[in-house]
């Protein structure tokens, strides 16, 4: 028998929700997009960009039980607050402390700080407001004379999660030695850094690589305008100009891309899931109609004849030769099942256990990272029903 998923508690979210999927149904009584000293966002309220682009507040993943706080966009969500500590009930709010970071307060615990600089670099908290922009990028800034909005202490866009909006910058901080990037989460259910990492090629060649464990997993290829030979974006480009920007400031060497004018308004955004590919998804909206357009990186279906198999490319061994792959199927295993003994950073992460384990012919992979693994003898037992939604993912190989 399987065990059953850990439910995860909820997480503080920033949601991006474009104007033309409608007005956000939340009963905030902020109706702003900015927060304030001494004022409390709680759990049933939401912060709303002044475009009405991006909406920020607590959410709870699917399948679980906790809030985390984040943004989001087309229901898609694009960054959270608290990744690896949730809150356990609707008791969370989010406030600028007397320092002027923000944090979490929740029933019987300790804050969860969202945001930290030392007090030195900021004013008092009087002083500072932390507002989400049309670019779902949440900044706390320093407010003048007359409450005009100052210069950047801390911005949502220096910490992104699995997401890349236009405007972000990956790459490396040149006054903390520190990379920026974008990780996978877990697992849907949890946000925490997973196995893939996304970020700026550290030999200065003007392409995006993909770390596993620290080990390359993808390069995009010389990355121009016109995308590059892993990145085609072919789709996209009939009807959008990319502009892709290498820099360098006093502050960072970065890449970042931005979408060119058009007759449309565009969402457009980088995700890095669990399984280490990105897709790129561009949302168009003209005054008659609204189109999306997605398109992925993928490093090893080019050679698998079984479009049905799991997505990750693993090394071969010496019982492995290539044409073995995992195929999800709805149903259950008899007999052999075995644990890992320690928590995994996601699905890719049990797929390769199992993968250089010989006498591993099948896996399961859990919510909160553990693994469940069958060796030879054990059988498969199908079950195929709209309501089952288990799934095992099965030795196979190309016939």
């Amino acid at each position: 028998m399987a065990l059953s998923p850990t439910l995860v508690p909820p997480i503080l979210l920033l949601i991006l929700i474009p104007m033309f999927l409608g007005s956000v149904s939340a009963s905030s009584p902020l109706k702003t997009d900015t927060l304030k000293p001494g004022q409390q966002l709680r759990d049933w309220e939401q912060l709303i960009s002044s475009g009405g682009v991006f909406t920020l507040g607590f959410f709870t993943p699917p399948e679980s039980s906790t809030f985390l706080l984040g943004s989001a966009g087309l229901r898609y969500i694009v960054w959270v607050g608290n990744p690896t500590e949730s809150v356990s009930d609707s008791s969370g709010s989010l406030s600028i402390d007397t320092n002027g970071n923000l944090k979490i307060t929740r029933a019987n615990a300790s804050p969860i700080m969202v945001s930290q600089k030392p007090v030195g670099h900021l004013s008092l908290a009087g002083n500072v407001s932390a507002t989400l922009l049309d670019s779902g990028n949440f900044v706390i800034r320093d407010i003048g004379p007359g409450g005009v909005p100052g210069r950047v202490l801390w911005q949502s866009f220096d910490h992104p999660t699995n997401m890349l909006l236009p405007g972000m910058k990956i790459g490396f901080n040149l006054k903390t030695k520190k990379e920026v990037s974008v990780t996978s989460w877990i697992s849907n259910q949890v946000p925490a850094s997973g196995a893939f990492r996304l970020g700026l090629d550290p030999s200065g060649a003007h392409q995006l690589l993909v770390w596993r464990h620290g080990e390359i997993y993808w390069s995009s290829g010389v990355l121009t305008n016109n995308g590059s030979s892993q990145l085609t974006l072919e789709l996209s480009r009939e009807y959008l100009d990319y502009e892709f920007k290498f820099g360098s400031d006093k502050y960072m060497k970065y890449f970042s891309y931005s979408i060119k004018k058009t007759n449309s308004s565009v969402f457009s955004s980088w995700l890095l899931d669990n399984l280490g590919q990105i897709t790129v998804t561009n949302v168009l909206r003209s005054n008659t109609s609204s189109s999306w357009i997605s398109e992925s990186s993928q490093p090893c279906t080019t050679d698998l004849k079984n479009s049905s198999g799991i997505c990750i490319k693993e090394k071969p061994t010496a019982c492995r030769k290539g044409s073995e792959y995992f195929e999800p199927r709805r149903g259950y295993m008899m007999d052999n099942s075995y644990y890992g003994d320690s928590l995994s950073l996601g699905l890719s992460d049990c797929h390769g256990s199992c993968w250089r384990n010989c006498s591993c012919i099948a896996f399961q992979s859990f919510s909160d990272g553990q693994c469940q693994y069958w060796g030879r003898g054990s059988k498969f037992v199908p079950y195929d029903s709209f309501t089952f939604e288990q799934k095992i993912y099965v030795l196979d190989s190309v016939k």
